[in-house]
């Protein structure tokens, strides 16, 4: 009984450095258990967790795995085996663990994540209304976890659930790697008649969310505000000649000091204005080239292409830090295929050195004439046809009123909503989807007939 005490009281220590962040003291004490009691499950099952904690998720699999052999009724042994296939990127075995997990013990400790993980395993596979139900066991579980509720917004808004969606859409303010961070001490605009006041509307994500959702700058301005608009300096040249505007600063990584009197966030807007599929704001195109830029591309591009091809500017990959960029980006050998359509002349229009790629191809690279988003526009103003995964490139084209094709991953953005093949957002959008998961090459085949028949 003493030598069981002793082991607990050693445990008890271990646990409360661990908890407290001091995993090298916790792994001492994990290990001298070990040398004494080498079957010691709890002990193993900790030290694994520590390695998984530390980047050795190899090692804690082989760890976790022998406390469970030893015994094999502890669910929170197989949910945290569960998280450590999942840092290693095995879907299957993440997945068998997390079940067998919750089949142990429905409400274990962790067990609201392990819900949450399998509903990012499900909605991978497309499997949405699993998905769903996984999220909503995650939030009835741990009601303030965040996470679940984000990416449950994201299946609501994916399903077109407009209204239910935006609301746990602003949750993302609260994730574990929550938008921003920033803190402001003026209150969040709640959508009033704003009187004159100025608002300060924030920049966030990605340049394609902020060229898509700066559509609702306008009906700010209708409400009698004077409108800061916050952008990342790649935006700044292309959103001057924006109407609603008064004043554009460039984003930066604190709280500027300029006077304001309220604060939203512009991926909020859609709820703030009640957005739905009837009602979504399209007054295209609020983006244009200016007439400088166009021109200059116009000339640049005549001298390079006989005037009687059709010309076609293409992006095959977006931001690679984008959370489902593995998915939604193809490679630019997937794309040279639409140098076989007759009379085409292709336009590259993807930022990042790809010129020994292209330098083997009849393809016409863009980079280094594309200093900002003003310059792409003028460029894309001069094309017959933009085709582009889901990039800032066809958001681009898309607010331009520009004929653009977008190449859908199998499961897409929520924003393209599901088996429709145009955009609510976008007039001039049409949407190609993946039939299976990662096949580019038959969409790309079937883009090929659709050019040829038009």
């Amino acid at each position: 009984m003493e030598k069981e005490v002793t082991v607990k009281e050693a445990l008890d220590s271990a646990l409360k450095k661990h908890s407290n962040g001091e995993l090298q003291e916790a792994e001492i004490i994990y290990r001298a258990i070990l040398d004494k009691y080498p079957d010691n499950p709890d002990a193993l099952h900790l030290l694994g967790l520590i390695a998984h904690q530390t980047g050795n998720h190899e090692e804690a699999a082989r760890l976790v795995e022998k406390a469970i052999e030893i015994m094999p009724k502890m669910a929170i042994y197989y949910g945290n085996l569960g998280m450590v296939y999942d840092s290693l990127g095995n879907e299957e075995e993440s997945t068998k663990n997390f079940e067998k997990a919750l089949e142990l013990n429905p409400k274990y400790n962790n067990a609201y994540l392990a819900h949450y993980n399998l509903g990012v395993y499900y909605k991978d596979k497309g499997e949405l209304e699993k998905t769903l139900m996984h999220y909503d066991k995650s939030i009835e579980l741990n009601s303030g976890f965040a996470d679940a509720h984000f990416n449950r917004g994201l299946i609501l808004l994916l399903l077109g659930r407009f209204e239910e969606g935006w609301k746990e859409y602003e949750y993302r303010f609260k994730k574990r790697s929550p938008t921003d961070s920033r803190v402001f001490n003026k209150p969040k605009w709640d959508g009033s008649n704003l009187n004159g006041k100025r608002i300060f509307v924030l920049s966030e994500q990605g340049f394609g969310d902020s060229i898509q959702f700066i559509r609702y700058i306008p009906l700010i301005k209708e409400l009698n505000g004077y409108v800061i608009l916050e952008c990342r300096k790649e935006l700044k040249r292309l959103f001057n000649n924006l109407p609603g505007v008064d004043e554009i600063i460039e984003k930066q990584n604190g709280v500027p000091n300029i006077e304001f009197d309220c604060y939203i966030h512009l991926m909020s807007l859609p709820e703030i204005f009640k957005t739905n599929l009837e009602n979504i704001p399209k007054k295209i195109p609020y983006l244009k080239a200016g007439k400088e830029i166009a021109e200059k591309f116009k000339e640049k591009i005549k001298n390079e292409t006989n005037e009687k091809k059709f010309k076609i500017g293409i992006a095959w990959a977006g931001n690679p830090k984008q959370d489902n960029d593995k998915n939604r980006s193809a490679n630019i050998d997937k794309f040279k295929i639409l140098e076989t359509i007759p009379d085409v002349q292709i336009y590259s229009l993807q930022k990042g050195d790809y010129s020994e790629e292209l330098k083997k191809t009849e393809i016409i690279d863009m980079n280094n004439e594309m200093d900002d988003f003003a310059d792409t526009s003028g460029i894309i103003e001069n094309m017959d046809l933009i085709i582009s995964v889901d990039t800032s490139i066809s958001h681009l084209a898309g607010a331009m009123g520009k004929p653009v094709w977008t190449l859908l991953a199998f499961i897409p953005d929520w924003r393209y909503l599901l088996e429709r093949n145009d955009s609510p957002w976008y007039k001039s959008m049409r949407l190609f989807r993946q039939k299976k998961k990662g096949d580019w090459d038959s969409l790309l085949n079937e883009v090929i007939e659709e050019i040829k028949i038009h």
